[in-house]
């Protein structure tokens, strides 16, 4: 069970059939520089001030996987997710000059909000949607071959696999680095930013993957180590003008295997303990051929992982601490920090059913 991954390192042959889950809660906090050009909402200044907050994220990925042969694997999975911002910068206060339509507690910036991914945000002075909320987020199919595939006891476990990602409806509308000529309340005209929001559910683009696994059990501690590596790229843009960035992932694992010194009475044994990486690199994503700031990143996220076996299946903990840089290469590129953390619970199940029609 890889890194938060339950349907990775694990191959089923004709006619078996597999469920999987993997729940996950991420903290993103946050930092950047002040943007230009930008002016708190409602009044004739330009902001003087830095912007920062708390991103918090939220999913489930349901998952099914079934052995065509010994040799195919189908995997279908279906991402549930809330996604939620916490705005820590400066808000409108019960003793300042509140401008027309704006509350207390409004932020003052057009960038950003507290509010979540599973709410429409409507742009309040053109009435215009800019983000569609909601919680179903993409679908993947996988297919999977299984160039090695030693089931029990030492062995190689290889696969080569690609797959589909199909776009939920759940995404922006408008990019939210857009700026357009607009009348302040003294009567000046300006180039500046709308309101908009940064996060969503979807990109809104169909998507391509392809990825290796490999992985080798044995008797010798690490008992259990391998990796995978994997791309995912656009297909095309989505239908607002949002392409993607493609995406290059290796993960990498060792586990312990069972731990002879560990006893408990609960109906659940440690089965494994061990520690894992991740190194991902994102390209420039765009918005209508214009690459977008910000976007093309490094992120080193490493974990420890903790495996328990019971009767009702695999269950796995995993623990993250992850590093994100920004590859800052434009004038448009600004400063910006992130520290990640995440913890996430694994479940999967080899059931005791077979598809008779595909075991031969």
């Amino acid at each position: 069970m890889p890194v938060g991954n339950s349907d990775r390192g694990v191959g089923l042959g004709a006619g078996q059939i597999m469920v999987f889950a993997d729940f996950s809660h991420q903290n993103f906090d946050w930092w950047h520089e002040q943007i230009p050009d930008a002016y708190i909402t409602g009044t004739n200044d330009q902001e003087n001030f830095e912007h920062s907050g708390l991103f918090k994220n939220k999913s489930i990925n349901f998952g099914l996987t079934i052995g065509l042969s010994d040799y195919w694997n189908i995997s279908f999975s279906q991402l549930i997710s809330e996604r939620c911002m916490e705005w820590e910068g400066p808000v409108w206060q019960e003793d300042e000059d509140i401008p027309t339509g704006y509350n207390i507690g409004d932020s003052k910036t057009v960038h950003h909000r507290t509010e979540c991914s599973s709410t429409d945000f409507i742009n309040p002075t053109s009435g215009k949607t800019i983000a569609f909320g909601g919680k179903l987020g993409d679908t993947r199919i996988n297919f999977k071959y299984l160039l090695y595939n030693q089931g029990k006891g030492p062995g190689i476990r290889a696969f080569i696999g690609g797959g589909i990602v199909i776009p939920s409806r759940n995404t922006i509308t408008e990019s939210p680095w857009t700026k357009s000529t607009q009348e302040l309340p003294n009567g000046t005209m300006v180039d500046t930013y709308t309101p908009h929001r940064h996060f969503y559910l979807s990109d809104g683009a169909y998507k391509m993957f392809t990825e290796i696994q490999f992985f080798k059990k044995r008797i010798k501690k690490p008992v259990f180590w391998g990796g995978s590596f994997s791309i995912e790229f656009p297909i095309k843009e989505s239908d607002y003008g949002f392409k993607p960035s493609t995406k290059y992932e290796l993960t990498m694992l060792a586990l312990s295997g069972p731990l002879k010194n560990v006893k408990t009475n609960a109906p659940f044994k440690i089965s494994s303990i061990g520690l894992n990486m991740i190194i991902a690199y994102a390209s420039h994503s765009e918005w209508n051929g214009v690459h977008t700031p910000n976007s093309k990143a490094m992120m080193y996220i490493p974990g420890l992982s903790i495996l328990f076996a019971s009767k009702a299946g695999t269950f796995g903990i995993n623990i993250q601490r992850g590093y994100e840089k920004y590859l800052q290469e434009k004038v448009t590129d600004i400063d910006e920090t992130n520290k990640v953390y995440a913890i996430s619970l694994s479940y999967r199940r080899l059931l005791n059913k077979i598809i008779d029609r595909l075991y031969w």
